[in-house]
């Protein structure tokens, strides 16, 4: 493991490094660490395309607050290497997640790690909690791909020929179709997130089908959770499927679920001008996780 430091004010202690994978790849992470003695730990994971640098706004509500603050880039995206928004199957985020977890864990030795998954990160997120119940003490996911909003979904056209090319070109790339006017509302995140050199706005042909078959898994496993979840989801999503969320949180065990729909808001709940009643949902569900701590 490598790592370098920094400083983004008096109270906040910066670092970043790269960690191997059981498979040889160097994962990027950053880690932005309260001078006082924190309360707890947030690993985030990021969503399909983009990277952990988009983080900033949640991590400047919660390292002030006490909590340390972790983000990746998985495999394929950011400042990790492999083929771009490629994986020859999905589980390989699941593998990659926990990687990331146990350096964390080891870095922060007592602390209870909170896993915060963003959109394909939430559904990284919830699978990677069904199998690991023992090593999460909750799990908060943000607007998760759970379905593709009824606008987006690709064509059964579309999904034959991925399947096709997915056995014989499996690196082939064809456009993610995310909109980035429906990222969010805020427009200066969406100009820099068009401008940002390290979003992808393609996938492979592989990457396709590996994600379709994880939806249909997560859907299947949801009442295997046994972890505490908050599942927050954009009431305006034009990205992924509000209605998907909701059926998967139906078929969740009742007792380790809340359920929170933003009504109005588009995608990225944390890029959006309403992001601090985000935040301030996240602190009391956490508080609740800690014992009432806030």
């Amino acid at each position: 493991m490598k790592a370098k430091a920094g400083r983004d004010d008096a109270t906040i202690h910066r670092e970043e490094g790269f960690v191997r994978t059981p498979d040889g790849l160097d994962l990027f992470w950053r880690s932005w660490i309260p001078a006082a003695a924190p309360k707890g730990v947030l690993l985030f994971v990021h969503g399909l395309g983009e990277h952990s640098g988009r983080y900033g706004n949640p991590v400047a509500h919660f390292a002030p607050r006490g909590w340390v603050c972790y983000a990746f880039d998985y495999r394929g995206h950011g400042k990790s290497p492999g083929g771009r928004v490629h994986v020859n199957a999905f589980d390989e985020y699941l593998s990659d997640l926990s990687t990331v977890h146990g350096l964390v864990r080891d870095r922060q030795r007592g602390r209870p790690v909170f896993v915060v998954g963003h959109s394909q990160g939430g559904l990284i997120t919830l699978r990677y909690a069904i199998r690991h119940p023992r090593d999460l003490p909750g799990v908060v996911v943000s607007s998760p791909f759970l379905g593709v909003a009824p606008a987006a979904r690709p064509s059964a056209a579309l999904k034959a020929v991925a399947a096709v090319l997915s056995r014989v070109a499996p690196t082939i790339k064809f456009p993610n179709g995310v909109d980035p006017k429906l990222i969010c509302r805020d427009k200066a995140v969406v100009d820099a997130y068009v401008n940002d050199p390290l979003v992808s706005n393609k996938v492979s042909a592989r990457w396709f089908t590996e994600a379709l078959g994880a939806l249909d898994r997560a859907h299947a496993e949801a009442g295997m959770l046994r972890v505490p979840a908050l599942v927050m989801q954009a009431g305006a999503d034009g990205l992924v499927d509000p209605e998907a969320t909701r059926e998967w949180v139906s078929r969740a065990p009742e007792r380790f679920v809340e359920y929170v729909g933003w009504e109005g808001l588009y995608h990225e709940l944390f890029n959006e001008p309403e992001r601090e009643r985000v935040f301030e949902r996240m602190d009391r569900w956490l508080g609740e996780r800690l014992g009432g701590k806030n």
